[in-house]
């Protein structure tokens, strides 16, 4: 084989590495977004509220990549407009990473897109003033079910843990549930 056609081997091969490369694009699949970003909260309320949180963040970000292309064909395009060895050179290094900016921005459009599509999945979408009033609940729920995880891996609820139980206003009724089971296990 001469260098000619190794060459073109291994163009073509670059070429599906960066289409694989393409293909894999995205920073959390849906299954992520759905179980530990949205998920990780018990309430709809909470679930909607980190949905909208999570999509201004994608928006920005998106929105922000655009414009960054934008800015660097530009100063491609003014670099190699001055005929000069060496602009062509930066030019060439600009391209690079506009490559890596553009295959960054087909995972966020995928992820954004996934977003939009559990955004609209809520038949309810929540005021500000629902989302506070669902606050105590959300809070006694997901206090407790940590304080239950910490004693269920054998070891005991921490300090800070206790103490923001008492600032919510539930660590009573909790050490209340914790003698009854105790009562139960016969402990």
């Amino acid at each position: 084989m001469d260098s000619q056609d190794s060459k073109m081997r291994k163009d073509t091969m670059l070429e599906d590495i960066e289409k694989a490369i393409a293909e894999v694009q995205q920073p959390r699949s849906r299954f992520q977004l759905e179980r530990f970003v949205t998920g990780q909260h018990g309430t709809p309320e909470m679930q909607y509220y980190q949905t909208c949180i999570e999509l201004q963040d994608m928006i920005y970000k998106y929105q922000n990549a655009q414009i960054a292309v934008k800015k660097q064909e530009l100063k491609i395009e003014r670099l190699r407009s001055s005929g000069d060895e060496l602009d062509e050179l930066k030019a060439q290094e600009k391209e690079i990473g506009l490559r890596q900016t553009r295959l960054a921005m087909v995972g966020a459009e995928r992820e954004l897109n996934h977003l939009i599509e559990i955004w609209d999945s809520f038949d309810h979408k929540y005021t500000r003033e629902e989302i506070e009033a669902a606050q105590p609940d959300y809070w006694q729920d997901r206090l407790s079910g940590n304080a239950r995880a910490m004693l269920m891996s054998g070891g005991g609820v921490n300090a800070a843990h206790i103490e923001a139980m008492d600032q919510a206003g539930m660590l009573e009724n909790f050490l209340e549930e914790v003698a009854e089971s105790k009562k139960e296990l016969g402990k």
